[in-house]
């Protein structure tokens, strides 16, 4: 048991860690964070410009203003609806 103990832990295989590599990916995993925030902003923007095509009649902001709860689900649940393409495309 002396001997094992004496030996210490063996070093790990390899050269040791790329630090380039991780730098590179923490970049890109920035600019992919990025290229994301601005696919979700577009993509909410757009599907809103739908949902008020398709609710002809209807003023969501002003019912929302008024406390209908309705509307406040619908937008909600079309917002999730949204985000989730659009995180379903960007993560492909």
């Amino acid at each position: 048991m002396g001997n094992f103990m004496q030996g210490g832990i063996p070093p790990l295989p390899g050269t040791g860690p790329d630090f380039g590599a991780i730098a590179l990916n923490m970049v890109l995993a920035v600019l992919w964070s990025i290229v994301a925030a601005i696919g979700f902003a577009a993509a909410i923007g757009i599907a809103f410009r739908v949902l008020d095509f398709l609710t002809p009649g209807v003023a969501e902001l002003e019912e929302l203003r008024k406390g209908n709860i309705a509307v406040g689900i619908l937008w909600s649940s079309f917002i999730i609806a949204v985000a989730l393409v659009v995180y379903v495309v960007l993560n492909k």
